[in-house]
């Protein structure tokens, strides 16, 4: 359960809220009008019932044997009235605690029993507007689906709010907003009163008021209960590997009987001004990281449902993209202006959109980054972009539409699901993708780069403005003031700005093809599909074909040794520059021209160097494979040693770690690694990452890199996805078979990192907010076995449904409590347990205590029936799907290899079935040992009163 991300949030993180008419729009003819409708899917049935519910219903069998299924409420936060704020967040929570069917926790207990996970950010969200349940089913039982559509039943208006629940739940919900708190918060708090003045939003945030979430009565959340959750508002989503005629009856059947009230309210929808003079947000925090400054041009929604809509959306498309890859290319400039930059256009909040430039910037650099921003937009009105841009531009807009039409067999039914979601809530098209491709080889060709240029003049108007700033308070840095930052608009119209020089390297990318070397030996496993070559060289291949995705082949390569083999000063000083030449291009092409340079293709290689092996990771499409192998041969053969590069992202790495241990939870986890690892100097402390950065040495870090990509030969490369042997066999032998061969013999080292004996209780006072995090780890030497592991994985799940019923249910002491459980044995064998959970700081010792006598329990009693089947079902259902997944069968080829273990027993369900409860037990004994754990607890620095 969760509250959805808030309007106009993206501008505070890194990610942007981006409207994309490409992904709902479509056209459904070769030369449509302008003005004729977008068409919808017509694999999907929609209806709606006679009491007002709607209902999309779509077969799909990604995943196979699963059905995806959505309650969907048009109501949320922004139709509380002033005595209920948080209560729409509150009723969702309620919906898990007692309903018609299922008796306070015994619809949870249903959800675990049929292998579904339970938890935060899992069944349902809270947002201003809609308030959205969800479920994953298997199809393999009629009865757990006819039991799923009596669930959407219930959530739709069998709430009971029994007081008792309601009181325990009091507890949860206020840990949620506590858990939320911080500097972002807190800043935020600053600039919504400004981002929304003169609406409602800025007072009907979702998760509400604390005093009225602990005191409301029951009849209010009832009231809202009651006000909202009518069929005229709701629709039913159902998404999956089944028949959607007998769902589509279903449907009518179940929800037929649902009524609304005599006299119903309306439902009103909040405005948001976007017709005031500019305006400026500034807040600081002394927890506060990173400076940022954005612009937020707020705009009337735009119309999204007409064959002109979508080629708009186009035109906008390629602004935005072209724009971004401009930002990106300063952005690897010595002494750029910001960290980030990007820029998006998207729906702010229901009714009303926005476009944004944002950008990340070291400490008293807002106004150079906005300075910056303003001037690339500005040199797009007044000279536009170039026709190369635009050509590359398309060319990929294209080709990411070819590759989803390519995988239109393959869409995953959770992405259908959320589509139909914002059909019903929004409004917006669902075209099928054929639809889509025909509407994009219509339209785009003819789209010019006056109507790409027209864009930044049309989008950057003051009417509606809001420039936004984030900052750190401390000593000694000076925030910009309201005029200074208004001043920037001025000096930058007055500025004398140049056109853009678009420089792209005609070079190929690989100048002469090697003649490589074969295969010499040869295996294959036909039970799974599995081929294994051995080259001249010494390199060995395994690849998995696989259909489950038409356009996806995923590779990755590893070879031991890694910063293992380095001396201490040696790894600290190269840590940093090994990370830039991984970025810096390859070849000729330094990392924006290679950009250019990839064009249109589905490609991605990246050189990987971990502490025990060396690598590369990647993805392609079949028709780009060869491109990804040629990317594979060039990082061996000619990676390169960029200075503008490292400067760049020294001085980014720099400006991010300046404020880092303002952050309570950071100084938490440098705290917890500390000790766990005895301060050992080749575990990288947040604390001391500046001073690495320091002494960070280029000319070493690329002589390193060198030598750790000199030899292929004890390489191994693995391969999933939609290909075959024939195929794959001339690439592999031409550029695989090319690469160096030293004939080393060599493995990691294991520089003995442990973690310390007995009993460790460790307190840390950092932060402002009444807020307190706990981390209980149990680790220490282990012999291993894939049993053992097996057994440690399930106590580990097993103690987290416990410990959720107890501190959650049952207490209302947390949000969500995590425990994970592992055996290693590299680069030694220990076992490892963590238990971690946020509560009040007063709540801390009672709350550990807890824990501490669950798992007495667990290892007097063992886990209970109930329990051990949860598990056991919710591993046979995550390896159900597993197997039909590449990234899968990429890993396990690796991790199966690299413990020596039968590639054949990696689709087994053995290892599920087997383990016992006695095993469940005995692993709690031997692992969870009082007498040799840390307990970690941070607390704030002032004590709460």
């Amino acid at each position: 359960m969760k509250m959805s991300r808030l309007p106009g949030v993206a501008f505070v993180s890194t990610a942007v809220v981006l409207f994309s008419s490409l992904s709902a729009s479509g056209a459904a003819a070769q030369t449509p009008a302008p003005t004729d409708p977008i068409p919808p899917d017509p694999a999907v049935i929609t209806g709606t019932l006679d009491n007002g519910l709607r209902y999309f219903v779509r077969e799909n069998d990604q995943p196979e044997n699963r059905a995806e299924l959505r309650l969907v409420v048009n109501a949320g936060s922004i139709l509380e009235e002033e005595d209920q704020l948080g209560l729409a967040h509150f009723v969702e929570h309620m919906a898990f605690n007692g309903t018609e069917n299922f008796e306070k926790q015994a619809l949870v207990d249903y959800l675990e029993s049929i292998g579904m996970q339970f938890g935060p950010d899992v069944n349902a969200y809270t947002s201003f507007d809609e308030t959205v349940y969800m479920l994953q089913v298997p199809m393999d039982d009629p009865e757990v689906l006819a039991t799923a559509f009596r669930i959407l039943g219930d959530w739709a208006q069998g709430v009971r709010f029994d007081p008792e629940e309601v009181d325990k739940e009091r507890g949860v919900v206020i840990e949620e907003w506590r858990g939320r708190r911080g500097a972002q918060a807190r800043m935020q708090d600053q600039q919504f009163p400004v981002m929304f003045e003169g609406s409602l939003y800025a007072e009907r945030l979702p998760i509400g008021k604390t005093e009225i979430l602990e005191t409301a009565p029951v009849e209010r959340l009832r009231s809202f209960y009651e006000d909202w959750y009518r069929p005229d508002l709701m629709a039913i989503i159902a998404v999956g590997d089944f028949d959607g005629r007998e769902i589509e009856s279903t449907i009518r059947a179940q929800f037929a009987g649902l009524t609304s009230p005599e006299e119903p309210r309306p439902r009103v929808f909040a405005d948001i001004p976007v017709d005031h003079p500019p305006r400026v947000a500034i807040a600081t925090d002394t927890e506060a990281t990173q400076s940022q400054v954005g612009v937020l041009y707020k705009q009337p929604p735009a119309p999204r449902g007409t064959v002109a809509d979508f080629r708009r959306g186009l035109v906008e498309g390629l602004y935005s993209g072209m724009l971004n890859a401009r930002l990106d290319e300063l952005r690897l400039q010595a002494d750029a202006p910001f960290l980030v930059g990007f820029t998006g256009q998207g729906q702010f909040a229901r009714g009303v959109d926005a476009y944004q430039l944002v950008a990340l910037v070291g400490d008293g650099g807002i106004e150079r980054g906005l300075e910056a921003l303003l001037t690339e937009a500005e040199r797009v009105v007044r000279h536009g972009f170039t026709e190369t841009e635009l050509e590359r531009q398309k060319t990929d807009v294209r080709r990411a539409y070819e590759r989803r039409l390519a995988e239109r067999e393959n869409q995953e039914s959770i992405v259908l699901a959320n589509r139909y979601l914002q059909a019903f809530l929004q409004g917006s098209p669902y075209p099928s993708i054929e639809t889509q491709m025909a509407f994009v080889d219509a339209l785009l060709p003819g789209i010019t780069l006056a109507e790409t240029n027209a864009v930044a003049q049309a989008w950057l108007a003051e009417e509606g403005r809001i420039i936004l700033v984030n900052a750190p308070e401390k000593e000694g840095l000076e925030t910009p003031a309201e005029e200074d930052l208004v001043g920037v608009f001025a000096s930058v119209s007055a500025a004398e700005i140049e056109a853009y020089e678009d420089a792209a390297a005609d070079a190929p990318l690989l100048p002469v093809v090697p003649e490589g070397t074969p295969v010499v030996a040869e295996e294959t496993l036909d039970e799974v599909g599995v081929s294994i070559w051995t080259l001249e060289n010494g390199v060995r291949v395994v690849l998995k074909p696989t259909d489950f995705k038409d356009d996806e082949i995923l590779f990755s390569a590893t070879s031991p040794g890694g910063t293992s083999l380095l001396p201490d000063d040696l790894m600290r000083k190269t840590s940093f520059a090994l990370n830039v030449i991984a970025q810096s291009g390859v070849g000729e092409f330094d990392q924006t021209e290679l950009g250019k340079k990839l064009t249109g293709k589905a490609v991605r290689v990246s050189p990987l160097l971990g502490s025990l092996s060396e690598g590369i990771g990647g993805s392609s499409s079949p028709q780009d494979v060869e491109t990804a192998f040629q990317l594979i041969y060039l990082y061996f053969s000619a990676p390169r040693r960029d200075e503008t590069m490292f400067d760049a992202l020294k001085a980014q790495q720099t400006a991010v770690l300046a404020n880092i241990g303002a952050n309570p939870n950071l100084v938490f986890s440098d705290t917890v690694s500390a000790i766990m690892s005895q301060g050992h100097p080749r575990v990288q402390r947040v604390s001391q990452l500046m001073d690495d950065l320091l002494q960070a040495d280029l000319d070493a870090g690329y002589e390193v890199f060198r030598e750790r990509f000199a030899d292929a030969s004890d390489f191994t490369f693995y391969f999933a996805g939609a290909f075959d042997l024939a195929m794959m066999r001339p690439l592999v032998e031409r550029y695989l078979g090319a690469l160096p061969n030293l004939g080393r013999v060599e493995n990691w080292v294991d520089h003995g990192i442990d973690p310390p004996a007995g009993v460790i209780e460790t307190f840390v006072y950092k932060g402002l907010e009444p807020q307190s995090r706990t981390q209980i780890i149990f680790a220490g030497d282990a012999e291993y076995s894939r049993e053992e592991a097996g057994a440690v994985y399930a106590m580990a799940e097993v103690l987290q449904i416990r410990l959720r019923e107890l501190l959650r249910e049952d207490l209302g002491g947390t949000y969500s409590v995590g425990v994970n459980g592992r055996l290693s044995y590299r680069p030694d064998e220990e076992y490892s347990v963590t238990i971690a959970f946020g509560s009040a700081p007063e709540r801390a010792e009672e709350l550990s205590s807890v824990v501490f006598e669950e798992i007495e329990r667990l290892r007097t009693e063992g886990p209970d029936a109930e329990t051990v089947g949860k598990v056991r079902e919710t591993q046979r259902r995550g390896l159900e799907t597993s197997l039909r997944e590449n990234r899968f069968w990429l890993n396990q080829l690796a991790s199966f290899e690299r413990g020596g273990w039968d590639l054949n027993e990696i689709p087994s369900f053995e290892g599920i079935e087997s383990w016992t409860a006695e095993q469940v037990r005995e692993a709690a004994v031997r692992y969870l040992r009082t007498d040799q754990y840390a307990r970690f607890v941070l607390l704030p620095e002032q004590k709460v009163p």
